[in-house]
């Protein structure tokens, strides 16, 4: 009873024995082994740099210069940068690297896009850009000098056909789609990375893609700026109207847009305000607060519908409202303010003496105060119905009108300001002598007692002589000599 269970065990146990393993599979397991390892130690790459999206014009091949130079997304005026790349991970046992640069379609699936890489890298109407480096030296790469160029619209199959010919696909689209859906203004580059082992044995890295590179002259994806506006201040209550000056824009394609903090609020303008894609004419919307006290300030910025890029903000200021905008309370109190005062006049006795005509002492007979010309002025108070007409000048007196003829006799002033006039404020009851006006008097207190009989006869007939000598104006004096004269 014993030996049945033993040879049973015996059985048993040699059933579970396995066999030894041969020497085909044991060089199998190494050669995974060993590509496993291969695989966990390949580096990858990397862009460290990227493309400027914006600023680069894609040229034509009939333009004849230069297609321009890809900068990098860090560039500035003083520092010129490059798209560059990076090879990340174990190196040791890689002899060199090749990277195939190629341009692809922005949206995905990334397709090989028609337009062509130029540059030194670039064979000659390859459109694609090949360069070798040994990453123990260096194992970043920049791409200077690449620039692109873009192809004619007819020239499209013919410019994808040559990159199918030249297995360039990285993504193994294939001919899923046509031509009609690509966007000509907007690239990628795309980086094919094939690792060279020492041992001859060659791998390739999965493809990388860079950011969209948008071209130039294009309005659908250039870069947005506003020139000028020719108002920066309006009231808070909004509706003022505002021309900008702006570089190409889509009139489908943009928005104004206001922002100060969290709030945020869009110009009113319609399709035909847009004025050849350079001007805009908008009004801008209402302030959040309608009850500001002070001015407020905000930020103005031009914003692309289909991509939301915005253009630097210019600033806008929103003035406290105004509820009497055009100052029809203030002219209303001013209005009854304004009135003339009931007469006042300006006598030749209250002129300066530097404004007095003539150099005499007293001018009231001349010219009486109650006739004097009646000037208006400005007061405040009184009404306005109060205002009193200028005084005619036909009601001046004859005798002013006479004095003033004789006036215009040469020489009558300097005999007028030699001669005595003393007995002139007072006009003589008497006076018979025509050849004076009627307010001048001369003085004849002369004595003639002493005069001889010849001498007399002499005055006389001088006097005479006088009379009779044809005269300019109405009026004459008549000089008589003293005996001194004589």
């Amino acid at each position: 009873m014993g030996s049945t269970p033993f040879h049973s065990q015996s059985g048993r146990g040699s059933m579970c024995l396995p066999n030894p393993p041969s020497s085909d599979i044991l060089s199998q397991n190494l050669g995974d082994a060993e590509m496993l390892e291969r695989i966990l130690d390949k580096p990858n790459l990397v862009v460290v740099e990227e493309p400027k999206d914006r600023g680069m014009r894609f040229r034509y091949e009939c333009e004849g210069r230069s297609a321009g130079s890809i900068l990098g997304v860090s560039s500035t005026e003083t520092n010129k940068t490059q798209p560059t790349i990076e090879i990340k991970g174990p190196i040791d046992h890689i002899k060199k690297v090749t990277v195939t640069v190629s341009l692809v379609t922005k949206d995905l699936p990334h397709r090989p896009h028609p337009h062509c890489l130029v540059g030194k890298d670039c064979p000659n109407s390859s459109g694609i850009c090949v360069v070798t480096f040994n990453p123990h030296s260096s194992r970043r790469h920049s791409f200077a000098n690449l620039g692109i160029q873009c192809v004619r619209r007819r020239e499209l199959d013919v410019s994808l056909q040559k990159r199918r010919s030249q297995n360039i696909d990285p993504f193994q689209t294939g001919h899923t789609k046509g031509i009609e859906d690509m966007d000509m203004n907007a690239v990628r580059l795309c980086f094919q990375c094939e690792l060279e082992w020492e041992d001859g044995r060659k791998d390739s890295l999965s493809p990388v893609v860079s950011s969209p590179i948008y071209d130039k002259k294009a309005t659908t994806t250039s870069q947005l700026k506003i020139t000028q506006l020719n108002l920066t201040r309006g009231p808070c209550c909004g509706k003022t109207e505002i021309y900008m000056l702006c570089d190409k824009v889509q009139k489908d394609d943009i928005e104004i847009v206001f922002r100060r903090g969290s709030w945020k609020a869009n110009g009113e303008f319609a399709q035909t305000d847009v004025h050849r894609q350079i001007a805009i004419v908008f009004k801008t919307p209402p302030y959040q607060d309608q009850d500001i006290t002070e001015e407020v300030n905000v930020s103005v910025s031009l914003r692309r519908i289909s991509d939301q890029m915005e253009s630097e903000p210019v600033p806008f200021t929103y003035l406290p409202q105004n509820p009497d905008p055009y100052e029809v309370k203030r002219k209303t109190r001013i209005k009854p303010d304004v009135s003339f005062s009931e007469k006042s006049c300006v006598t030749a006795v209250s002129a300066p003496a530097a404004e007095q005509p003539f150099p005499f002492s007293q001018l009231q007979t001349i010219v009486p105060a109650d006739e004097s010309l009646c000037v208006p002025t400005f007061d405040s108070s009184a009404s306005a119905e109060m205002y009193t007409e200028p005084h005619d000048s036909n009601s001046v007196p004859d005798e002013v009108a006479l004095f003033n003829k004789l006036l215009e006799i040469p020489g009558i002033y300097d005999m007028i300001a030699d001669s005595d006039f003393s007995t002139y404020e007072q006009e003589p009851e008497t006076n018979s002598n025509q050849n004076f006006p009627p307010s001048f008097t001369p003085n004849f207190n002369h004595n003639f007692t002493h005069y001889n009989d010849t001498q007399f006869n002499m005055l006389v007939n001088e006097s005479q002589s006088l009379q009779s000598e044809p005269q300019d104006n109405e009026f004459s004096p008549v000089q008589v000599k003293t005996e001194e004269t004589l």
